[in-house]
């Protein structure tokens, strides 16, 4: 015996349209935050290795882009995309509160052949 219940009202998702799953968006953030992290570590380097006014640019770059790589990953979190429409299965034809047996016409008794009557 089946042990699977039908509901009549659950909404079904189409696989095709559903949400990118967590871990892909776990793993879209952490190589959007390594790529920032490593700009920064050029940030520093090139610090170490440039004249003075570019010095402080890169000093600073250095210094504020911890804070917006992580903004900008958390922020990518948001950014949904639209919900899928629901199936909605075709219904189902209904028994009437009498059922009707439809004889076709050639199978009904004919004038050639005499009806079977009980005596």
């Amino acid at each position: 015996m089946s042990r699977r219940h039908e509901r009549g009202d659950a909404a079904v998702i189409s696989v095709t349209s559903a949400q990118p799953g967590r871990s892909e968006d776990l793993d879209s953030r952490i190589v959007r935050y390594a790529w920032m992290m490593s700009i920064r570590i050029a940030c520093f380097v090139l610090a170490v290795l440039t004249p003075s006014p570019w010095r402080w640019m890169f000093v600073v770059g250095a210094i504020a882009l911890p804070y917006f790589a992580v903004v900008l990953a958390n922020a990518h979190r948001s950014a949904r995309q639209p919900a899928a429409d629901p199936y909605l299965a075709p219904s189902r034809p209904a028994i009437g509160d009498r059922p009707t047996v439809v004889v076709p016409a050639d199978e009904g008794p004919s004038r050639d052949r005499p009806a079977d009557t009980e005596k």
